[in-house]
């Protein structure tokens, strides 16, 4: 990526609108999925403190970008932290960057996001201490049991900007747009918008429980009439699309911190919003990017057909080295790299595979490396483990069976709640790690 300052870049999404804008026009930037405070379990301490500071650097240029064009608002969708608890550190940096915000007249709305909510209403979410301090406007994820969505109304230089804000948050179930209720004063406004944090059809890759449990369909954002415009987080990529009578902007993240959306460019939005529409919406890249590739290697590529991976012209090292020599090409200090291992595989197969010096090759080479195995299939060896069909070679499948037995045989129905609680937060642990 061509190294450009921030003042540049608008010049090169420059068009016709950036260069007379009206009062009519509603301008901001749009952020999402930050992650501040994301590090990888096992990761070097060298490495750690490095993404630390890649993840503040990319929400940083989102927040000068906003100072230097003089935007209206700065919009956060989500997941500003990757955590409800973030250190010392990331907060004493956000709130350094909400006061230079706010001392350059640009207004800033937040909304909780997945990884930054409390689960319990007990625990405050970390946006509300800047929120109490007037540095911004918080928009929690969960509306209050029995009442309408609440709708923010802004005077934006003479346009009435209505700004409501909802998400998912752990183990919930369910769409959280159908039968939404909203607060009746959004009808006054001339820009109604919601922000938005969770997952949307057409959008999800099934790579989380929340893809599969609590997705937006397009349905109800087409039913969703009293909003014209949907900002959102949640998804890592950026993208635009209007669904029936509503335009729906997702921002993407900052910074790659998983795998779910390799090829997209991690960056920020620069919009101009009016009552008639989106006069500009322009995507801008993060500076300093990590790469993200994923390598993807069929069994079949390193077990020919025939092959049973005993003979002696085929040591099993050599199935290590064909991996070695496959991902050697895409490493770099910059690069994140997902090793896919596809198809069908012999448990004696899997074990000649030497896993711990690809990490080890990884950790040395690229900024991180990851190896998913979740797509491979164990085939049955008759003579050793007597059974039938196939089975998936993947210790998430496997511990989700085994929770669901035990909650199946306890009859204590807190027991019950308690291990339903337990099951999900371990196998989102552990669907974050694999991603």
């Amino acid at each position: 990526m061509a190294d450009k300052s921030t003042q540049k870049q608008p010049k090169q999404q420059e068009s016709p609108e950036l260069g007379s804008q009206h009062n009519d026009v509603v301008t901001l930037v749009l952020t999402a999925d930050n992650h501040l405070g994301f590090s990888t379990f096992g990761q070097q301490p060298q490495r750690r403190e490095e993404r630390q500071q890649r993840l503040r650097r990319a929400f940083q240029q989102a927040t000068d970008f906003a100072i230097v064009q003089g935007v209206d608002l700065f919009v956060q969708g989500g997941d500003l932290f990757d955590a409800s608890n973030p250190d010392e550190q990331d907060r004493s940096f956000v709130a350094e960057r909400l006061a230079q915000l706010k001392q350059a007249g640009v207004r800033t709305i937040a909304l909780g996001g997945v990884h930054d909510t409390p689960l319990t209403e007990a625990t405050p979410a970390p946006q509300m201490s800047f929120a109490r301090l007037g540095a911004l406007h918080y928009c929690s994820p969960i509306p209050k049991q029995g009442e309408p969505l609440p709708a923010e109304i802004i005077d934006v230089h003479g346009v009435r900007v209505g700004i409501a804000g909802i998400g998912v948050l752990a183990g919930q179930v369910g769409d959280p747009l159908a039968n939404l209720r909203v607060s009746v004063n959004i009808e006054g406004a001339a820009v109604p918008i919601l922000l938005l944090h969770a997952p949307i059809e057409g959008l999800v890759t099934g790579s989380s429980l929340l893809d599969t449990r609590a997705c937006v369909s397009q349905e109800s954002i087409s039913n969703l009439s009293m909003f014209k415009y949907i900002l959102a987080g949640y998804h890592h990529g950026h993208t635009r699309q209007r669904i029936n009578q509503t335009e729906l902007v997702v921002a993407g993240a900052t910074q790659h911190v998983d795998f779910t959306s390799p090829k997209q460019e991690p960056g920020f939005v620069f919009m101009g919003i009016a009552a008639d529409g989106i006069r500009w919406c322009n995507h801008i890249s993060s500076l300093d990017a990590l790469q993200c590739k994923r390598l993807i290697i069929q069994t079949s590529e390193l077990w020919p057909e025939g092959s049973d991976g005993v003979d002696g012209d085929a040591p099993a090292l050599s199935r290590t080295e064909l991996i070695l020599e496959r991902l050697r090409p895409l490493c770099s200090e910059d690069t994140m790299l997902q090793v896919r291992l596809e198809g069908q595989i012999s448990r004696r197969q899997y074990h000649e595979l030497d896993l711990n010096q690809i990490r080890r090759y990884g950790e040395e080479h690229c900024f991180t490396l990851a190896i998913d195995d979740s797509l491979l299939t164990l085939l049955p060896e008759a003579e050793v483990y007597p059974v039938e069909g196939t089975e998936r070679l993947s210790l998430f499948s496997e511990m989700r069976t085994l929770t669901d037995e035990w909650i199946a045989k306890t009859t204590d129905e807190q027991e019950k709640k308690a291990l339903q609680y337990t099951k999900e937060e371990l196998l989102q642990a552990m669907d974050e790690v694999k991603r």
